[in-house]
């Protein structure tokens, strides 16, 4: 067993091994900050920096946003501007619809409709009044759990949309091979499947060609 130097030096070296754990952890949150105030921004970078945050790019304006972004690929963007316009929404838009990322604005807009089409932009967290260097952790912590909740809602919500147009398509199929065809549903559904099987595509695509081909008898 280990003695009390033994031991001492053993704790000692497991408490520094799970500090550079959790420092290698944090370290690799990439972190995009913009903001129009050069005296806050600096005070932020500081501040992410010290928390083990990688500050990839510090932007004093949203213009060129979507470029930027493309070019250093962050975890996360952090937005404080005295008044962001729509047009970067607009840009956060687009960022969302191709390339989801974690968002946290803080804003002094106070506008419901302005915060309502801010969310639907893509924003994960939007907080009243400037950043709070001292809760950093916890912003961050928040908005990427919120984001990683969504997508995880979003990608469910695109599964069962997409079964619900595949079931569609294959019961309009095997209703024109039952009208044109008297086939009954078991004979339309195998009938499906063999031309599946046969062609090496999905019962979805059999299906489609079907109902292109026999949907103009119809």
């Amino acid at each position: 067993m280990f003695g009390r130097p033994h031991w001492a030096a053993a704790h000692s070296f497991l408490t520094k091994t799970q500090n550079l754990m959790i420092a290698s952890t944090t370290k690799s949150v990439r972190v995009m900050l913009v903001d129009d105030l050069p005296e806050r921004a600096a005070i932020v970078d500081s501040h992410l920096v010290a928390a083990g945050y990688d500050v990839v790019s510090r932007l004093p304006t949203a213009s060129g946003l979507l470029f930027q972004i493309e070019q250093h690929r962050p975890d996360i963007i952090l937005i404080d501007l005295q008044s962001p316009g729509r047009d970067v929404l607009e840009s956060l838009s687009v960022i969302n619809a191709h390339n989801p990322t974690p968002v946290v604005m803080f804003s002094e807009e106070e506008d419901p409709g302005f915060i309502e089409e801010a969310v639907d932009a893509g924003v994960s967290a939007y907080l009243m009044g400037s950043f709070d260097a001292n809760r950093v952790k916890p912003v961050i912590d928040v908005a990427i759990a919120q984001f990683k909740s969504f997508q995880s809602l979003r990608q469910a919500l695109d599964t069962t949309r997409g079964r619900l147009e595949s079931l569609s398509i294959i019961d309009k199929a095997k209703s024109l091979l039952i009208k044109q065809h008297k086939f009954t549903e078991q004979e339309a559904h195998q009938q499906l499947r063999s031309l599946s099987m046969d062609s090496n595509q999905t019962m979805q695509q059999a299906a489609q060609s079907v109902v292109a081909i026999l949907g103009k008898n119809n």
